[in-house]
């Protein structure tokens, strides 16, 4: 890659997480950055381990419910765990279905990048779309979740975070799973594969709340706070507990988390936990700018990651800032316990003495998170000098 591309790469990727020494951009480090996705979405443990199991609500599968239906469209409920079908498409084996989702949003739709994507399937007895159009109403089978709503999607003792980017037709009538449910979702290959879902029989649970038919065709707005994020994945993150030693400096861990010290301010303590939280969490560029700061993604880059942390520290609002906003964000220099390093390609930041970064490189990380993917405690002699970096810190801090 040439300078004048590794420029023009940095211009239009304003918050790319930039990875190293001259030739080295994100969008050079596609394929590791996209098996880091994946592979950082796979949750520990099955969803059932952490939501109660459901029952769906009313017998859905083979009669007829509607008229223009054959099956129960499926009302999803916090907190409960439902058994229903799921199938994979998209990729190199289903390249009909194309690579761009139904979601309005041009920066969720090009599916490559969002690997983390499922659509909502119809009950439908016949498929609209043979008609010549097929709609968001059309998509009823988990009664017309708005676009981004999370899913939690468990399979084979694997477990990833899905969000709705897409919309489709599905099995139709007399194609279901054993429990007499039919297939409802369908999920982007690379995450299908990750999960070993071809069409199978598979547990979700719905994280965070969605909404109904209320919403038909809307993006939805970000509106849940800490006390109403039931997903799997934030009890699992708030419950990790925050290791205090003596002192104001934050120390890493064998484990890669980190201890705050026992005299920093209650905000550097609330940073070093919700650095803790994103320990499991994947890197995908863009990812962590649209949902509220107040719920917990799967994935981040590198300044919704650092946006994160500021924000529940108490120094920014519900809204991720990319890095170059991150630029002019607070005040200049470096501050006593909270310092920010930003440019137009890349961010991280050092909360009391350890920095908190999206780069694993060991030239730049000699500390037990070196090599994996994500944001992460990372440990260094000196502040990484692969780039010029604007300096600021949070008022006070």
């Amino acid at each position: 890659m040439t300078q004048a591309q590794l420029a023009a790469a940095a211009a239009r990727n304003r918050h790319v997480r930039g990875l190293l020494i001259g030739t080295i951009m994100c969008a050079a480090l596609a394929p590791a950055l996209l098996a880091g996705v994946i592979a950082g979405l796979v949750a520990q443990q099955s969803a059932a381990a952490c939501m109660g199991s459901g029952e769906v609500e009313q017998p859905a599968g083979g009669s007829p419910h509607a008229q223009g239906m054959y099956a129960v469209p499926l009302r999803l409920q916090v907190g409960r765990s439902y058994e229903v079908g799921a199938t994979e498409y998209g990729g190199p084996g289903d390249r009909s279905s194309g690579d761009y989702g139904a979601i309005p949003d041009p920066a969720q739709s090009y599916l490559p990048a969002h690997p983390d994507t499922f659509a909502e399937l119809s009950v439908l007895e016949h498929n609209p779309a043979d008609g010549g159009t097929f709609t968001f109403a059309d998509a009823n089978a988990l009664d017309n979740l708005p676009y981004m709503t999370g899913l939690r999607v468990s399979h084979g003792g694997q477990s990833l975070l899905l969000y709705k980017r897409d919309i489709g037709y599905g099995q139709g009538p007399g194609a279901q799973i054993e429990n007499g449910e039919p297939y409802r979702l369908d999920i982007w290959w690379q995450a299908a594969q990750t999960l070993q879902i071809s069409k199978s029989a598979v547990q979700i649970t719905l994280a965070p709340q969605g909404g109904t038919a209320a919403t038909l065709g809307e993006t939805p707005e970000p509106t849940n706070t800490e006390s109403e994020n039931t997903s799997c994945a934030s009890e699992a993150g708030t419950s990790i507990p925050l290791p205090l030693v003596p002192g104001t400096r934050t120390r890493i861990l064998p484990s890669g988390l980190a201890a705050a010290g026992e005299e920093a301010p209650a905000q550097v303590k609330a940073m070093v936990a919700a650095g803790n939280r994103l320990y499991n969490a994947a890197y995908l560029y863009g990812a962590g700018h649209g949902p509220s700061l107040n719920t917990l993604q799967g994935a981040y880059d590198c300044s919704s990651a650092v946006s994160y942390l500021l924000h529940w520290g108490g120094v920014l609002g519900e809204d991720a800032l990319d890095s170059s906003e991150l630029q002019s964000y607070g005040l200049p220099g470096p501050g006593r316990y909270v310092t920010i390093y930003a440019n137009a390609a890349h961010a991280f930041m050092y909360v009391a003495g350890l920095r908190f970064d999206t780069v694993e490189d060991p030239a730049y990380d000699s500390g037990p998170n070196s090599g994996k993917p994500g944001p992460k405690w990372r440990v260094s002699a000196t502040v990484p000098d692969w780039a010029a970096w604007s300096v600021r810190h949070p008022p006070g801090l």
